[in-house]
This record gives C-alpha cells, structure tokens and sequence, in this order.
C-alpha cells in the first residue's frame, strides 16, 4: 500500500498556517480501493438536499429520489436499529455499514450533552440530518470494509473479463482526431520501466480521483487550452478541466482535558485490548472517532440542512487519551480552487494545486459560528459531572496567544492556524450542462468533446455534499454502471 501526499501551494489566503512549509496536506490512497483503503471509514451520503441541488442545475436523473436506490443497491447494513427503516437503508447489498463494537464512557457523555443543548439523536443518512448520532462505517465488527474488499476481492477470480494490473502507472489516453471529434481509442502505462498500450474495444472509464483524473486528462490533452499549450502538450480539446476543485476544511481543537474518564491504559491491559480485537474482534482497538453532530449555522442556505459538522477523537490515539479533539468541518464552501500541471514535469511531476481555502470570506465566519456553538458544550450539566474541562493550553503556542483570550480575532487566528483538508476532494470534472462554462462531463459521465470517455469518481460532483465523500462515490460507481449497460446493451 502506498500514501500519496501531495501539498497545496502557498497562497495569499492563509490556511494551514501551523505547518512548516505553511501548506496543506492532500493526501491520497495509491492502492487497490483507492482512498476507501486508508480513510475514517465514516459513511455519510450528504443531504438530499446536495442532490436535489444537483438535479436543479441541470443534471436530470440526479435528484434524491433518483440516486437513493443506488446507495441502497451496495448497502449491507448490518446494524439492526438503523437497518429496520426500509425506506432508507438495505441489508443486502456487499458493502458491509454499522457501527463500531466498542463504546467507552466517552462516547456517551458527548451524545447527552449535545442532547442537553436541545439537539436530536438522528440518522444522518436518513430524512433529516440535523442532530448527532454514533457514526455509521463502511466496516465489519472493526474491520475496514473498502471498496476493493466489498467489491472486486471477491469477484477477481471469477470473472473472466477483469484483469487488473497491479503497480503500474497510466501516463496518457490516447486520442485521435476523427473528423470534427476526438475519440478514446486507448490507454499507455508503464509498469516494470516499460510502456504499454492497451486499446479499448468500447469506452474508456477513468476514475483516478479528483487529483488524478483531471492531471490525466490534462496530459492526455483535454484541458484549458492555454495552459497546455504553455506546459508543451497537444490540445484535442479545450476544457475546464481541473477548475472547481473544493473540499471541507476541518479546524481540530484538543481543548478538552479529561480525568476521571481518561482511557489511557498500562501496557498489560493493552496487550488485552490486542487480545479482545485479533481473537473476537472486540475493545477498543475494534473503533475509531464515533461522535457525530451537525449543525445548521444562521447563514445557511436551505433551511433545514447543516452547514458544521462536529467530530470528536481522541488526541493522538482513538482508543488511549486524556484529551479530546473537537473537529470543526465546513460542509458547505464557497472558496473554489483550481489544479494545474507542474510545467517543470507534467506526466511524471506532482500536480500544482491551489485550493483558495477560506478565499470566500463566509466560510470562516461559518466555521466560527460552528466553534461558538461547540465550546457552549462546556456549559452543560453533563460535560461538568463528567468533569470536562476546556484546556486551550495546547493551541496557544503559536501567534494566536497574542490575541484577547477566546475573542473573535482569536478564533480567527486559531481557524487559519489549524485549519486543515478533510480529504474529500471535488469538482474537478463538473458534472453540468454544456452551457455551464465550468462543465467537463455531462449527467451520463461522458467527457464533453471526447467519445468513449467517461469519467467516474468525485471529481464529477459538482457541488460538495454534506458529510464524507466516500459513499456518495460508491453511489456514484453504482448509477454508471446502469449508464454504461444502458448505453451498450
């Protein structure tokens, strides 16, 4: 398995700025499953408002009720209390969906006090999201469900018409001029120090994530013409491609201090945690973060839906900690940033990305209003009788301790010192219209321009849902494929 980190250029907006190269991580999965392989597992489909939106600018067959059948098709929800709402959920499906096997006191604390402050247990992947609830996970009894293992593991032996090639990097699809269209005929790899080229009998499915398939696309000639031409690459066709890149920008605060429910252990009883999970797959190495709320803040779009979104972890290890992070994620930006070839090495050199984070002056003032309505935790009954206490101590080293304790220019300072990327990139792609200037696929997935190309991955999603991306992906995954046997068969 390999990690891929990329890092954001330096821009005039600040973000990211506690790092030493003052930019942001973006990290991907080089790996069979993708980023599926080593993200927080969190299953979250976003609102249906996120794809009623999406149906609205134009992307027919996009709506809720026209995708929700799809994120039920590779459903297996094995949790019995979530599972019972048909309407909503499947049991049948290969990707296995339930909650962690293990809840330490903790957990509970942080559920009732959300409680205390009038918000409502939910489903977040049911009618309403608004609320807090113990977060469903593509995962199995604490094991990691990917899509590779729900999907391709147990098929790869037994279906003669998939072959996958493993360590291997595609640098180009090849194009050719017909007429007045360009064609897909192909795709070159190098594998081993050698280039191959494999052509295509129908179509051309690319879905290298919305980093890659817009660098592909790029290097293979689709993409704004000027820069192309500029970095020496033939142009087949002018797109925005690599435009609208967004993501959810996340502030984690370990602020709250614990002592009396404190999980940090000594090492016998950690040699009995490893027990528990290898031989039943039990305790506290069976759970990741649990405690989920979202929130809707006053400058909210449609009424009803989250703009925040609040995880908690524990600091430096889920599963031993006296101290707990407070996450802080924007669900809804507004900033849009942009992807571009490295002039210096446009197949083989990292992606120049410039994601503008906090660009949009109302992300910020969202994700403050977020942090004001979080640390209103800390007035609880519960957080006192648990003897929660807020320690801001470990955010103070850095420019912000300059600024009046816990003031607006503050949390200011705070936002933009530990803000960091969600990795749940976006928008590369767009899926939209012809007329809408920032598409590069229509609503069946196809390259504009281009025959026998479609994209699928995140990079088509148009606009961020609410919540991780992943499930949305897979979702996603699942209409193409009904796209592409409609279109064949």
């Amino acid at each position: 398995m390999l990690l891929i980190i990329h890092r954001t250029e330096v821009s005039r907006f600040r973000f990211c700025q506690n790092r030493v190269e003052r930019g942001c991580e973006v990290v991907q999965g080089r790996v069979l499953g993708g980023t599926s392989t080593i993200n927080d597992m969190a299953y979250m489909r976003g609102s249906p408002a996120d794809y009623d939106e999406w149906a609205l600018n134009g992307n027919e067959g996009w709506s809720y009720s026209q995708i929700l059948p799809y994120f039920k098709y590779s459903e297996g929800n094995y949790d019995k209390d979530i599972s019972k709402n048909k309407l909503f959920h499947s049991t049948q499906g290969p990707l296995d969906v339930g909650r962690y096997p293990y809840v330490d006191d903790n957990v509970d604390v942080l559920l009732s006090a959300f409680n205390e402050l009038g918000y409502n247990y939910t489903d977040i992947n049911g009618r309403n999201q608004l609320g807090f609830m113990r977060i469903q996970t593509m995962s199995y009894y604490g094991e990691r469900v990917s899509s590779y293992t729900a999907f391709i593991d147990p098929v790869k032996k037994l279906r003669p018409n998939l072959d996958i090639v493993n360590e291997a990097l595609v640098t180009k699809i090849v194009l050719k001029n017909v007429g007045d269209t360009v064609q897909a005929i192909g795709v070159e790899y190098i594998k081993n120090g050698t280039k191959v080229r494999v052509k295509t009998k129908k179509e051309i499915i690319l879905s290298a994530g919305a980093i890659n398939s817009p660098k592909l696309l790029m290097q293979s000639g689709l993409g704004p013409k000027e820069y192309l031409e500029y970095v020496g690459v033939r142009v087949f066709y002018d797109l925005p491609v690599g435009s609208n890149f967004h993501d959810h920008l996340s502030v984690c605060l370990p602020v709250i201090k614990l002592t009396k429910t404190a999980t940090v252990s000594k090492f016998p009883e950690k040699m009995k945690d490893i027990t528990d999970y290898y031989t039943r797959g039990v305790g506290p190495l069976s759970a990741n973060f649990q405690v989920v709320a979202y929130i809707e803040s006053s400058m909210s779009e449609v009424l009803g839906t989250p703009d925040i979104e609040v995880r908690f972890k524990g600091h430096g290890s889920n599963m031993y900690y006296d101290r707990i992070d407070m996450c802080i994620s924007l669900l809804t930006p507004g900033s849009r940033g942009h992807i571009v070839l490295n002039a210096t090495d446009p197949v083989f050199g990292k992606p120049l990305i410039y994601p503008n984070y906090l660009k949009d002056t109302t992300d910020e003032r969202k994700i403050l209003e977020g942090i004001r309505e979080v640390i209103r935790l800390f007035d609880t009954e519960v957080f006192k009788t648990a003897e929660f206490e807020f320690d801001p101590h470990p955010i103070l080293n850095n420019e912000c301790k300059y600024h009046e304790s816990v003031s607006e220019d503050f949390w200011s300072c705070i936002i933009r010192h530990f803000s960091s990327p969600l990795h749940n990139y976006v928008g590369t792609c767009k899926m939209g219209t012809a007329k809408d200037p920032e598409s590069v696929v229509d609503n069946h997935l196809r390259v504009y321009g281009v025959a026998n190309l479609r994209v699928v991955d995140a990079s088509i999603i148009p606009k961020i849902t609410r919540g991780s991306t992943a499930a949305p992906v897979i979702m996603i995954a699942e209409k193409a494929s009904d796209l592409i046997k409609n279109a064949w068969y």
